[in-house]
C-alpha cells in the first residue's frame, strides 16, 4: 500500500507538471491602424509608375499579439502583423524590429513578423523603385510615417493583451485561380489567352481552402480573426486608386456584423501561380456579378465572409484557453538559381536595349516602365557575374508557430502551390497553415516556381523573377516539414 501510494502521488505530480508544460493559459492582444496617407502616393506592383490620388478603401496594418503563461510566467510569445502592402523589403523589416525593440525592450523582436497581403494598390516602400515620384509622398518619407504608426499599433496590442481563447477550423471559398496558361507546344504564359486552338489547360493546382483562426476575450466576444487565402489581393491590381483590394469589403462587413473591436488579419497563403481573376467561365462569372450588383472585388469579399460565417458558429463550440504554443524562428540559406550563359547574354542585350528606350521615352510612364524592366534584367546580369566567384544563395527566415493542433509556417517567397501541396500532404499537424511573403524579403521579385513551370517558361518562372529555383524549393519543403515535425514530436 505504501508503494502504491507513492506511485500514485508521483503520477499526480508528473501529470500536473506535464500539463503546465504542454498547455498554458493564452493571452491575446489586438490592434489595427490605417497606413493610408492623406496625400498622393506612389503605388507598387506594376512596372510603371502610378500615383494614387483617390482612396477606394484604406490599407491597414492588423496586429495579433499572442502569449502563453504557466503559473503567471511567460512560456512563449508571437506577434504577427497582416500588412496591406505588396512586399516588405528586408531593410524596412529591420527598421521595424529596431523601432519595436526601443518600445518593447523585454520582447524578443525576432518573434514579430510582417505578412503582406501582396496587394498591388498599396504605397511603394522602395525609394529606388522609380526615378520620379512627381508631387507624391516619397517612399523615404512614407516608410518612417508608416513604421511609426505600425510600431504604435504593435505596442498597443502587446500591452493590451488579456486572457482569451482560440478556435480554429477550415472553410472554403473560391477566390484564387491558377494564372499560368499552358499550350500544346509545352510553353506557358501568365494570363495567357484561353481561346487559342492550342490551349491545353491551366498549369497547376488551385487551392480553395480558407484557414480560419478566431480569438475571443474573457466574455467570449470575438476580438480577432486571422484568415489565410491562397491568393494575392490583386483583383484591382492595375488600378490607380489606393485599395486594400478584396480585404477591404471583408473587413468592413465583418466589423459591421461583430463590432469595431474585431481585428481582421488577412493573410496570403502560397499563391505564386494563383490570382483572383476568373481564368475560365469569364462571361458567366461577369453575368453573376452583374445580377448580384457587385464588383468582382466585392464578390470575392462576399465569398470570404460567407465562408467565415459557415465556419465560426461551428468552431466556437471548441474554444480553448489552455493550449500548447511554441514559436520557432528558423534561419538558413537556400541555393540560388543558377543563371546560364544564354540567360546572361539575353538579359544583357535586353538591358542595353532598354537603356535606349529610357533615353527616347515619350512620357514619364513609358520611362518608368523601361527603367523597371532594366532593373529586372540587371538582376540576371548581376547574379551571373556573382556566381562566377561563389555559388549563389538566398538567406531565409521562417517562422513556425504551433497553437494547439494548428501549426503556422511562413516563407518569404511567392510560393507555387506545388510546394504547398507537398507540405500539406506530409505535415503531421492536424491543420497546417502556410503564409507566403512573410519575414524579410531581399529580392524585389521573389517567385519560387515549380519544376514544370521552369520547363514551360513565362513570367513568374523566368530567371529574372526567380532568385531560387526548384532545387531550393524542395529544400524549403523539407526544412518546413522538419520544423513542424519537431514541434509535434516534442
Amino acid at each position: 500500500m505504501h508503494h502504491t501510494f507513492l506511485a500514485g502521488g508521483l503520477l499526480l505530480v508528473c501529470s500536473g507538471w506535464l500539463n503546465s508544460v504542454l498547455a498554458a493559459e493564452l493571452w491575446v492582444g489586438t490592434a489595427d491602424v490605417s497606413i493610408t496617407p492623406d496625400r498622393p502616393v506612389s503605388l507598387a506592383g506594376q512596372f510603371h509608375q502610378r500615383i494614387a490620388r483617390k482612396v477606394d478603401d484604406p490599407c491597414m496594418a492588423s496586429v495579433l499579439a499572442l502569449e502563453t503563461r504557466a503559473n503567471g510566467r511567460p512560456v512563449d510569445q508571437a506577434i504577427m502583423v497582416a500588412l496591406e502592402v505588396v512586399t516588405v523589403p528586408a531593410d524596412v523589416h529591420d527598421r521595424f524590429r529596431a523601432l519595436l525593440k526601443q518600445q518593447l525592450p523585454d520582447f524578443d523582436v525576432t518573434k514579430a513578423f510582417l505578412a503582406p497581403t501582396h496587394t498591388h494598390t498599396a504605397p511603394t516602400l522602395n525609394q529606388d523603385r522609380f526615378s520620379d515620384y512627381a508631387d507624391a509622398m516619397q517612399p523615404e518619407e512614407y516608410v518612417p510615417w508608416m513604421l511609426e504608426r505600425l510600431v504604435a499599433a504593435v505596442v498597443q496590442a502587446w500591452e493590451g493583451r488579456r486572457r482569451g481563447a482560440m478556435a480554429w477550423g477550415l472553410g472554403h471559398a473560391v477566390v484564387g485561380h491558377n494564372r499560368r496558361v499552358t499550350y500544346a507546344n509545352g510553353t506557358a504564359e501568365m494570363y495567357g489567352a484561353t481561346k487559342r486552338k492550342d490551349f491545353m489547360g491551366l498549369e497547376g493546382w488551385e487551392d480553395h481552402a480558407l484557414d480560419i483562426l478566431c480569438f475571443v476575450d474573457d466574455a467570449k466576444q470575438l476580438i480577432a480573426t486571422a484568415m489565410v487565402v491562397p491568393s494575392p489581393a490583386q483583383m484591382v491590381g492595375t488600378s490607380n486608386h489606393l485599395s486594400s483590394d478584396y480585404w477591404g469589403p471583408v473587413r468592413a462587413e465583418l466589423k459591421r456584423r461583430y463590432g469595431d473591436q474585431l481585428v481582421v488579419l488577412g493573410l496570403c497563403g502560397p499563391a505564386g501561380d494563383m490570382i483572383p481573376y476568373a481564368m475560365l467561365r469569364k462571361d458567366a462569372e461577369t453575368r453573376m456579378e452583374r445580377l448580384r450588383k457587385l464588383s468582382r472585388k466585392a464578390e470575392l469579399g462576399r465569398r470570404i465572409v460567407a465562408a467565415f460565417e459557415d465556419v465560426w458558429p461551428v468552431i466556437r463550440q471548441e474554444l480553448v484557453n489552455d493550449l500548447h504554443m511554441v514559436h520557432r524562428v528558423e534561419r538558413f540559406d537556400l541555393p540560388g538559381r543558377i543563371m546560364t550563359e544564354k540567360e546572361y547574354k539575353d538579359s544583357m542585350h535586353n538591358y542595353k536595349s532598354l537603356e535606349q528606350s529610357v533615353a527616347t521615352a515619350k512620357d514619364e510612364q513609358e520611362k518608368s516602365r523601361a527603367e523597371s524592366r532594366m532593373r529586372w534584367f540587371k538582376r540576371v546580369v548581376d547574379s551571373y557575374e556573382v556566381q562566377q566567384k561563389t555559388p549563389p544563395s538566398i538567406a531565409v527566415e521562417m517562422h513556425v508557430l504551433r497553437l494547439g493542433d494548428v501549426v503556422m509556417a511562413t516563407n518569404p517567397f511567392e510560393l507555387f502551390t506545388d510546394y504547398a501541396m507537398r507540405i500539406q500532404g506530409r505535415s503531421p499537424a492536424p491543420q497546417t497553415v502556410l503564409i507566403q511573403l512573410a519575414s524579410p524579403v531581399d529580392q524585389m521579385y521573389s517567385y519560387l516556381p515549380s519544376e514544370r513551370a521552369v520547363k514551360a517558361g513565362g513570367y513568374s518562372a523566368v530567371p529574372q523573377s526567380t532568385p531560387v529555383g526548384p532545387v531550393g524549393g524542395q529544400i524549403l519543403v523539407e526544412k518546413t516539414l522538419q520544423a513542424i515535425s519537431d514541434l509535434f514530436r516534442k
